[in-house]
């Protein structure tokens, strides 16, 4: 089987503080699943599938996204839709770091942390891209130089985000960067979803790979403790019903089987996530622009891991390369 492969001129960013710049899509199509990206903020957009017979629309789209790229530019209110947070996702409490030896004060943009990158996150860059078509499988590749000082960041770090669809189903995301100065690197994506293609995620049962959860207080920024997910807010029961649960948090994977399982009962669809990251933060998106409809699953470092020296290191020297490989496996996509 061909995946086949697209691009197309979504439009143009607002000229304010830089020139505006041009915003392709590239997609892949397996002739079940169809994956979207946009250059801007290497963001997600669609994985769809096709539709009922008879149905509105002839394809479900099984991810939120935003209705424009006006959307996505505004700052207020996007909930980093689909986006790729770098250079590091989650919190650096108080924007403080120290790096190799120096102290470095990264961008403070939340309630007087450093969140998701900064002010100006990859999410709010336009990447390089491009789309290939390919027997069994189709990729997408983005590219994007984060220069030395970039929202207090050191080094220049070179970064690649890859979007590859299979045959079989599943759609990979591979993350890598370099750096020229010993830096903080933690990338990933922060989709939403919504296996149903539409409404409240509470019909949804998730299952996770986890015992632990990290401690965090009110403004999200981690106490340094471990907490049992048994007894938690994380802890959905033997069913694992979204229902009724608020959940901003990030767990600690074991890492012996998938991170996350969610389905949904309904249509009989099921999102398998494996991830070679430490950590991953469930939200259900209560604070979404249409409360509930999608449940974010974001694998990645540890929240402010920096500043706590237990944690999992996401230090990245000269000479390394930072990697990042989560596959998504969707199933049940042909059910009716």
């Amino acid at each position: 089987m061909t995946v086949t492969s697209w691009s197309r001129v979504v439009g143009r960013t607002a000229a304010e503080t830089e020139p505006a710049r041009t915003v392709h899509e590239y997609g892949l199509d397996n002739g079940r699943l169809r994956v979207a990206v946009w250059s801007y903020g290497a963001t997600l957009v669609e994985v769809s599938v096709p539709g009922p017979a008879g149905g509105v629309s002839p394809r479900t789209n099984l991810v939120v996204r935003l209705p424009s790229l006006a959307d996505y530019e505004r700052r207020a209110g996007r909930a980093y839709v689909g986006s790729t947070m770098g250079r590091f996702a989650r919190i650096v409490a108080g924007g403080r770091v120290g790096i190799a030896g120096r102290r470095h004060r990264l961008v403070r943009n939340e309630d007087g942390q450093h969140l998701h990158g900064g002010a100006e996150g990859f999410d709010a860059r336009v990447w390089s891209g491009r789309a290939h078509s390919g027997r069994d499988r189709g990729r997408i590749v983005l590219t994007l130089v984060s220069p030395d000082g970039d929202q207090g960041y050191p080094g220049t770090l070179r970064c690649t985000a890859t979007f590859e669809l299979r045959a079989d189903d599943r759609l990979v995301v591979r993350y890598e960067a370099v750096t020229d100065r010993p830096t903080l690197c933690g990338l990933t994506l922060h989709a939403f979803w919504n296996l149903a293609g539409g409404g409240p995620v509470d019909g949804h049962v998730l299952a996770l790979d986890a015992d632990t959860l990290i401690e965090a207080d009110s403004r999200f920024v981690p106490t340094g403790q471990l907490l049992p997910v048994s007894g938690s807010a994380v802890d959905l029961g033997p069913r694992g019903r979204i229902a009724g649960s608020r959940i901003d948090h990030c767990v600690a994977l074991r890492g012996a089987a998938p991170g996350a399982v969610l389905r949904d009962p309904d249509s009989g669809r099921a999102l398998l996530l494996r991830t070679d990251q430490p950590g991953l933060a469930v939200y259900t998106g209560d604070r979404l622009p249409e409360p509930r409809s999608g449940i974010c699953l974001q694998p990645g470092a540890w929240p402010d891991s920096p500043n706590q020296p237990a944690f999992p290191s996401a230090f990245l020297s000269p000479g390394r390369i930072h990697r990042h490989v989560t596959t998504y496996h969707l199933t049940g996509i042909g059910h009716r």
